[in-house]
């Protein structure tokens, strides 16, 4: 179990703190905010701390034998619910074996825990199979949702669970905990935070990744197929299928900053220069193309064809400005 404690969360553990203390904790969580800044650690400490043999209001004690069971993986009243291997979907069958099991005795004479992440990508089927536990929830059983896009579950999900939105942290936190954590990536993750939307967490998941190169190359990749430098094969070729989630990153940002310097707006972070020079407003509707399809790659399709199509556009972009 993650039982680090993140500063910017304080006030929203404190508040569950009192709930908690007062058997006033809601049967139902759906923890929400945006990606990278602790919601799953959140989460996890907050089930740590109700199986904790000996809690205090910082959390679960890491000691007595229900912590060691978490650390080992092997509670017998927590269950994870998550998409397996390659699916895109948390499936009907893992949520009934899960809504069974919230209906069973706890072995710890405690509370059940069942953690569902990422509670949006339950499908139809699965979200249907959770309501009856949501209505009828089973004294001492707990479900704690986690998810990026609360509006991707359906309503009805929504409106039985009572929301924790983790905030995203100011900079200075943002900051000073980048610096305790990793110091030797900390001045790198902190030039990534605007792409990372502010969130800590993922400006040092992509500093490890090196995605600030992976960033200057784009933006280089770019210009060359804007100009007719460089062709479409050339430039799917630096990207494979499994990184169109990290191009669905990039290439937002990347316009968001060509339409940032073109309106005479400072320019974020790392921001390479590319596309300058290019008509705005086929940029803002390359943009707006871009965010729905954010939304569609969440669904099973062809991450190939769909690499190659947002290159595509964007060649069809620079015509446009020749």
């Amino acid at each position: 179990m993650n039982t680090q404690q993140f500063p910017w969360q304080e006030q929203l553990w404190s508040r569950l703190q009192l709930q908690w203390a007062g058997d006033r904790l809601p049967h139902a969580l759906l923890v929400t905010g945006s990606t990278g800044v602790g919601k799953q650690a959140l989460a996890e400490n907050l089930a740590a701390q109700l199986l904790c043999q000996a809690p205090d209001n910082a959390g679960a004690c890491g000691k007595c034998a229900a912590c060691k069971l978490l650390e080992a993986g092997s509670h017998p009243d927590l269950r994870h619910v998550t998409r397996v291997e390659d699916s895109r979907q948390i499936r009907i069958d893992s949520v009934r074996a899960l809504t069974e099991f919230m209906g069973m005795k706890s072995q710890y004479g405690g509370y059940r825990i069942g953690l569902i992440y990422p509670a949006d990508t339950m499908n139809a089927n699965a979200a249907n199979s959770l309501l009856k536990t949501l209505e009828e929830p089973p004294a001492g059983a707990v479900l704690i949702l986690v998810t990026d896009r609360p509006s991707a579950i359906p309503a009805t999900v929504r409106s039985r669970c009572q929301q924790a939105v983790v905030p995203a942290p100011t900079r200075d936190q943002a900051l000073t905990w980048l610096r305790s954590q990793a110091p030797d990536l900390a001045e790198r993750a902190a030039a990534l935070l605007p792409m990372a939307g502010g969130a800590p967490l993922r400006a040092l998941s992509y500093a490890q990744q090196d995605v600030d190169q992976r960033l200057s190359q784009l933006a280089g990749l770019l210009d060359n197929l804007a100009t007719g430098r460089a062709t479409l094969p050339e430039a799917t070729g630096d990207w494979k299928k499994d990184d169109l989630a990290l191009l669905l990153d990039l290439l937002p940002f990347l316009v968001q900053q060509v339409i940032r310097r073109s309106t005479g707006l400072p320019v974020e972070g790392i921001a390479p220069s590319c596309g300058d020079g290019l008509d705005p407003r086929a940029l803002h509707e390359y943009l707006a193309y871009m965010y729905n399809y954010r939304a569609l790659a969440e669904r099973p399709i062809n991450a190939e064809l769909a690499i190659e199509d947002l290159f595509i556009r964007w060649q069809r972009v620079g015509r446009r400005a020749a």
